[in-house]
């Protein structure tokens, strides 16, 4: 069994150039073209498979240059659990189409399809597209797509909080709260849930935390909210993440001064 979820449109978001320009105007204008010019969907892939079976995907190209573009598809590995650690990316992700050469506002399809074999836990590869950059032929534009592979019924989740830190933001005042996250199980977690901040065991303020960006096996993630300025005074720090069918808490004490001071 399979499942895949599709995201919105990614655009170029990954460049090289051969010559390096100081001048901020070059950059904002790159980065502006980058962004009109090649659509590949969906932004992500991600399928659950059982072992020994197969699946055919496939992501749309579109040429948004007034230009012709010629496109080379390469494919690399990203981040495999431990237990894949020597898979390479030809092992279970295939891409057959190579090159691709687009007229504007053209688009196609290129397929790529996986098979799970008898391996365990997640693995996670990059299907490239690059092109030589319309009118300015010595950069080299390059979009890449992730797709996530979940062997089912051989994943471990495991993850929880590795540390939590309070601090003032000098600029808006408010309280920034940074935390880490720690993955000991063998497959990626996309993490969201609520950070809730209690006075004397009353709710003074609540905010969902979408969910984020994976935290892949074997590694750590940290990641940032705010929470907007308190009066002084003691409280209580909740941070509640949920992934798959668990949920990781943890709670810390702090307390903020008449100055709007941030202490714990």
């Amino acid at each position: 069994m399979f499942s895949r979820q599709r995201d919105e449109p990614l655009c170029l978001g990954t460049q090289k150039m051969k010559k390096i320009f100081i001048a901020f105007t070059l950059i904002l204008g790159f980065v502006i073209n980058a962004s009109a010019g090649l659509i590949v969907t969906p932004a992500r892939s991600e399928i659950v498979i059982e072992n020994e079976n197969s699946f055919e995907g496939e992501y749309i190209v579109e040429n948004g240059f007034d230009a012709t573009v010629d496109i080379s598809v390469t494919t690399k590995n990203w981040n495999n659990s431990k237990d894949n650690k020597d898979v390479g990316i030809s092992d279970w992700l295939v891409v057959k189409q190579k090159n691709l050469t687009l007229k504007p506002n053209e688009s196609a399809v290129i397929n790529y399809s996986i098979k799970s074999g008898q391996l365990k836990g997640s693995l996670s590869g990059m299907i490239s597209f690059t092109l030589r950059m319309p009118g300015s032929e010595s950069i080299n534009l390059m979009t890449s797509v992730p797709v996530y592979m979940i062997i089912d019924g051989t994943q471990k989740v495991s993850y929880g909080f590795d540390k939590i830190t309070l601090a003032n933001d000098k600029n808006s005042k408010n309280i920034i709260v940074a935390y880490t996250v720690k993955n000991d199980g063998n497959v990626y977690v996309r993490l969201g849930g609520k950070i809730t901040v209690l006075s004397k065991k009353k709710v003074v303020y609540e905010q969902v935390i979408p969910q984020q960006s994976p935290v892949y096996p074997d590694l750590n993630r940290s990641f940032i909210e705010n929470v907007p300025r308190l009066p002084k005074g003691k409280y209580v720090l909740n941070i509640s993440l949920s992934a798959y069918d668990k949920t990781a808490e943890k709670s810390i004490q702090f307390r903020v001064n008449k100055y709007g001071d941030v202490s714990f």
